[in-house]
């Protein structure tokens, strides 16, 4: 998509130098011209201008900068077919900085053409001028407007021109950009009344319909957006189209196909252009090719998608009635077109569009983000580097990579300016900018396609993050992008979803890649790869792994994937051979894990290291006498006799103990964060330089090369930077090979596949399961070493059992995996057919697919266990809580969760998350910090607490941690009278033995043959309390210690609880008394108890609004239990029954049995300083 720009002069007040390259302003700064800019489109090409950038040199304040981008704007958002020049909107105030009198500028003009249907990607053209302001005038107090062009404010015959083109004239005054006319700084962006929620999209202006997800991963990010706008029916993804055309042409173009039958298939070709070229056949110009007729017509679009689609469907047909030679020849080939085509992910019809981050159509956009603009707001621009106009390194604005790593640890940022409210800045103040960013980018791309999208701002949004994150990373991520938190900024987008972590996300890209566009098609297939289960007919499974192995972590899931068929019987006058099937596809989390610092970075600092010695040694070697204290430091084995003993850095693994990184890096020196300021931008050059250069071997090395030497410029670049002398590093480069490479990355396979072994161990254990297939996604997992090295490692695992041709590896959307998996889960999630309403569309014929997306979150990824110490052995001995255990809707206002067992409470109290490897803490409580920070007034004795306190721990789906605090046992409400009443002195018999009896129930109606039904209670000995025994407290049968409604007054009841449940019939259980040892006797009904209900009162207004959105999800997984107390009191309950609550520790301690419940503290994520490639620690 061509445009060309440039400026010219725009009158004789703005002068061209002789070189072209910049322009002398004349007249006073108050109001100078600038020149006009030129725009020239491509021949027959309409373009249209979306944005113009203006670029200052570093330093300029952002008010300025704001004033000069301005200038050129008045071009946004036109059609350009013919050259147009666009002149300065305005005079403007300029002033020379205090550095020199030019001013540099970049413009980027960003453009695409105006059919964008077609998925044409944004360009964009820069062009760069030097504004020379030294032969201006001082400022005036007044300025007339533009269009006067009086003496008053400019007068030509004031300049003397000189032959160059130069001008003379009084020296201007120090300053910098403004606005002509300067005015009172306008609103805060987003700027809102006390207490008023933040928007990202104002009641005022237009939201996007559907929404987005977001990868902003460690060293890449991805936005995928969905959108419903367009449903086109078609037979063919427009990507696949594209492929299939691809093929096609190689094939038809190919002189050599099909060998001996060559003559035969001209023959045949011939046929087709008469059929379908009938104007290429009569003009004959190329009647003797007829392939390259048919494949310059596919190139050039000819006909659409109907054409192609009648020449594949000429080319069976024809083919069909030929030689059986021709057709042994020519089909395969044909048929493997049709393979690569459908191979191809059908995004489009899907209604999922990766988002063009960049303007050159790029959907990976780099992490690193630069910081533009402090004042009088902070924001960032994301993406690679640019050059510094004008090149003034020393001012280039600041940039950090790897911010993910720091996400809610409250990193403070010393170098850039605080806050409004003077509290420092700090890494999530970044992160929440590069999302901005994204966003922003986002609502480019949509509104640069309205052909496809429905147009506005995004205001829906899925965020991913690592699996291994805790808590308050996620809870972090959700204020960061939504309506923020106490000294936490949100971007004021109104629906956040965080229930996707990175591994489930590309766990569902895989099963969307599975099904594609064509759920019959697609489940046919997925259920050809399964194993059947035993003793059904109608169901299959498959146990999946997924790796994600990212630029800075790595993420797994373990999910099995259950296929039912579920297809109805026919209704009345429905033939079965012609109504469509019902499918649901369970996925079941097995585990996850994963590592917040094991990635392509990790890999990348490993070659760092290594190329840092080699340098060192290189140096050492050579000129020795440039660092004889270096040397003389040096010890054996690196050094003998005072001299350094060659080679002796590279022997030895940089991170052995005893290794000399603080005497490399005075050679190599590439630490910066102890340096004083005037040293640390050289050391950071070089540190990027040798970390591109480990970056570039990575890359080559594991995409296969055998060796791999840097570029001669690079090796150039970083040897000056090095002090090198002139020419002293001619022949010299250092060489990695590819043995030495996977040397050097063992370290980081081995903790890949450490963590791959114990997850699918700990996931398929018991019975005879296997894992079927292995998902690698992720950039640095399409390096061929990663599965080289998990194939060799399940080799040799004799516990695991697993299908050694199931390997896939994600090629070629291995980055944007997680984004367009968690986009593509959560459409299923809100819009997917249930059970119910898919009886009308089996009768039209169709397919139905109803995946259970929901159903990963059900179910504990990881185990939790306790520790009761401090320090570095205080690690779990066993789980309190172990992966695979059911959640149920439990928690406050139905929320999915699970309870550990009672324990006993110590002084401080740790839970960890299992990684299958080792333990990472997840959540803490210390009681006398809570006291002290809490509750001052309440004199706890530590002694007494652990003594008589005991804890229970609560997991939810978001894996946050409660913690249930009671002292002695813990006492439950009674919220109701009973339902009904059980006459235990019935178990007594006439001669005053105790008769045991059971209470069942039992859903037979009448006339059924006799059943069991199932025991509720046994009670085989007198659970009765002997009356002289007033005492109060669990014992014998009666366990538990019920609280009935009733105030401070409220009597203390001996009970006991069932298990749960059978799901309840419509009208209730029917529960009856039976005497197991006497069957004469026959059962006696104690009464019909139906399911109760849960009261509203019991939530709040956001947990009623959860239960409209997902009422579903609460009903499934629901389980009800049954109650006894000692006076016969029968009772059904929703699980839980609510603990006697307590609302402080002091209460909780005073009233014994009552439950305080409290949010544990959440833990940091771990962090290893050693792995962090960007502290300047390196």
């Amino acid at each position: 998509m061509g445009l060309h720009a440039h400026f010219i002069s725009s009158g004789p007040f703005c002068v061209e130098d002789a070189d072209g390259e910049g322009y002398t302003l004349l007249g006073p700064l108050s109001g100078l011209v600038l020149p006009a800019l030129r725009l020239l489109p491509a021949p027959d090409a309409d373009i249209l201008v979306r944005r113009i950038e203006v670029i200052g040199p570093p330093g300029l304040p952002a008010d300025r900068l704001a004033a000069l981008r301005e200038v050129w704007r008045g071009v946004e958002g036109r059609v350009i077919t013919e050259a147009v020049t666009v002149g300065a909107a305005r005079p403007v105030r300029l002033a020379p900085s205090a550095g020199g009198t030019d001013l540099p500028l970049l413009l980027l003009v960003h453009h695409h053409g105006t059919d964008t249907a077609g998925g044409q990607v944004a360009h964009t053209t820069e062009v760069t001028t030097t504004l020379h302001l030294h032969r201006a005038a001082p400022a005036v107090e007044e300025e007339p407007e533009p269009h006067t062009r009086s003496g008053t404010w400019y007068d030509p015959s004031q300049w003397t021109l000189s032959p160059g083109g130069s001008a003379s004239a009084a020296p201007a005054g120090d300053g910098g950009v403004s606005g002509a006319r300067p005015s009172a700084p306008g609103p805060r962006t987003g700027a809102r009344a006390e207490g008023e929620p933040v928007r990202r999209v104002a009641d005022d202006r237009q939201r996007h319909r559907g929404f987005a997800a977001v990868d902003f991963g460690t060293t890449n990010s991805t936005v995928t957006i969905h959108d419903m706008r367009q449903l086109d029916v078609r037979a063919m993804s427009r990507y696949q189209e594209a492929r299939l055309r691809r093929e096609l042409v190689d094939l038809l173009g190919d002189p050599s196909v099909p060998g001996a039958q060559r003559g035969q298939w001209r023959e045949l070709l011939g046929d087709v252009v008469r059929q379908l070229l009938p104007e290429a056949d009569e003009g004959g110009a190329r009647r003797d090719e007829p392939g390259a007729v048919l494949a310059g017509a596919l190139e050039g679009g000819h006909g659409g998608g109907g054409w192609l689609h009648a020449l594949y469907t000429a080319l069976e047909l024809r083919l069909a009635a030929r030689d059986e030679r021709l057709r042994g020849a020519v089909a395969p080939l044909l048929h493997a077109c049709f393979d690569r085509a459908f191979d191809e992910l059908p995004l489009d019809v899907l209604r999922l569009f990766p988002a063009d981050l960049d303007q050159s159509g790029g959907t990976e956009l780099a992490s690193r983000v630069e910081v533009v603009q402090t004042r009088p707001e902070l924001r960032v621009r994301m993406g690679e580097e640019r050059v510094a106009v004008g090149g003034a390194a020393d001012g280039a604005p600041r940039a950090y990579r790897g911010l993910k790593q720091y996400l809610g640890r409250d990193l403070e940022l010393p170098d850039l300016p605080a806050r409004a409210d003077g509290t420092p800045t700090t890494a999530d103040d970044l992160i929440r900018e590069g999302l901005r960013y994204l966003l922003d980018q986002g609502d480019e791309f949509i509104s640069m396609n309205p052909r496809e999208f429905h147009q506005g701002r995004i205001d829906h949004l899925v965020m991913t993050y690592p699996t291994i994150a805790p808590p308050v990373v996620r809870r972090r991520l959700r204020q960061l992008v939504g309506q923020g938190a106490r000294g936490v900024d949100g971007l004021g987008v109104t629906l956040v979803d965080t229930q996707f972590d990175e591994a489930v996300a590309a766990a569902l890209f895989f099963i969307m890649r599975d099904f594609g566009g064509d759920f019959a098609a697609g489940v046919e297939a997925f259920r050809a790869r399964c194993r059947r289960l035993p003793g059904s007919g109608r169901s299959w499974e498959q146990n999946v792994l997924v790796i994600d192995v990212g630029g800075g972590t790595t993420d797994l899931a373990l999910i099995n994937l259950k296929l039912k068929d579920n297809t109805p019987d026919p209704g009345p006058g429905q033939d079965p051979r012609f109504t469509g099937r019902l499918y649901v596809l369970t996925p079941t989390l097995l585990g996850s894990t994963g590592h917040l610092q094991l990635g392509g970075d990790l890999m990348t600092l490993r070659l760092f290291h290594w190329y840092k010695a080699v340098f060192a040694d290189h140096l050492l070697t050579r000129w020795p006498d440039r660092h004889e204290r270096v040397v003389a430091t040096l010890k054996t084995p690196y050094a003998t006799d005072g001299q350094y003993v060659p080679g002796s850095l590279l022997a030895r693994d940089s991170e052995a103990e005893g290794y000399p990184h603080d005497l490399v890096d005075l050679v190599v020196p590439t630490r910066w964060d102890e340096l004083p300021p005037s040293r640390v931008r050289e050391v950071e050059q070089t540190f990027w330089l040798l970390w591109r250069l480990a970056e570039d071997a990575k890359i080559r090395l594991g995409a296969g090369t055998e060796d791999h030497r840097p570029p001669p410029e690079a090796l150039e670049a970083l040897l000056t930077a090095l002090g090198v002398p002139e020419a002293g590093g001619a022949g010299w480069a250092p060489q990695l090979d590819a043995a030495r490479f996977e040397q050097l990355m063992a370290p980081v396979l081995d903790e890949i596949t450490d963590l791959v072994v114990a997850l699918v161990e700990n996931g398929l254990q018991g019975g005879d399961r296997e894992l079927d297939r292995i998902f690698l996604s992720g950039k640095s997992s399409r390096m061929p070493l990663i599965r080289r090295a998990l194939e060799r490692r399940l080799r040799r695992e004799p516990g695991v059992r697993w299908n050694s041709a199931g390997i896939a590896v994600e090629e070629q959307y291995g980055k944007l995996a997680t984004s367009i998996g968690a986009c593509w889960g959560h459409h299923v999630r809100r819009f997917a057919h249930d059970e119910g309403n898919a009886q009308g569309v089996l009768g039209r014929g169709r397919y139905v697919l109803r995946i259970e997306v929901d159903n990963l979150r059900y179910y504990l990824p990881c185990d939790f266990g306790a520790t009761f110490q401090l320090g570095s052995a205080a690690t779990p001995t066993y789980a309190l809580l172990k992966a695979g255990d059911p959640l149920s809707p439990i928690g406050p206002g139905g929320t999915w969760a699970i309870r550990s067992k009672w324990e006993k409470q110590p002084r401080s109290l740790r839970v960890h998350r299992g990684t299958g490897t080792g333990w990472v803490e997840w959540g803490a409580f210390d009681p006398d910090d809570w006291i002290s920070r809490r509750e001052p007034g309440f004199l706890l004795d530590l002694e007494e607490w652990t003594k008589q306190a005991r804890f229970q721990v609560e997991v939810d789906a978001d894996l946050s941690l409660h913690l249930h605090l009671v002292r002695g046992e813990p006492q439950y409400e009674l919220r109701d009278e009973p339902q009904a009443r059980v006459d235990l002195d019935a178990g007594v018999g006439p001669d005053g033995q105790w008769t045991p009896l059971e209470i069942v129930v039992d859903t037979r109606v009448a006339g059924d043959r006799p059943d069991k039904g199932t025991v509720v209670f046994s009670v085989a000995e007198d659970p009765r309390v002997p009356g002289a025994d007033d005492r109060v407290g669990p014992g014998g049968w009666f366990d538990l210690l019920f609280r009935e409604a009733g105030g401070a007054g409220a009597r203390l009841l001996r009970g006991r609880m069932s298990e749960p449940l059978p799901p309840p019939p419509h009208d209730g259980w029917s529960f009856y008394v039976r005497y197991p040892t006497r069957p004469e006797r026959a059962l006696e009904l104690v009464d019909v108890l139906p399911a109760p209900r849960r009261a509203d009162e019991e939530r709040d207004a956001a947990a009623r609004k959860e239960r409209r959105d997902d009422g579903a999800e609460h009903q499934q997984g629901t389980e009800y239990v049954a109650t006894l107390d000692e006076r016969g009191g029968l009772r059904v309950h929703r699980t839980p029954v609510p603990y006697r609550a307590a609302g402080s520790v002091a209460e909780m301690w005073d009233h014994e049995g009552a439950v305080f419940r409290v949010g544990m503290n959440d833990a940091a994520a771990a962090h290893i300083a050693e792995r962090d490639p960007f502290n300047g620690r390196h």
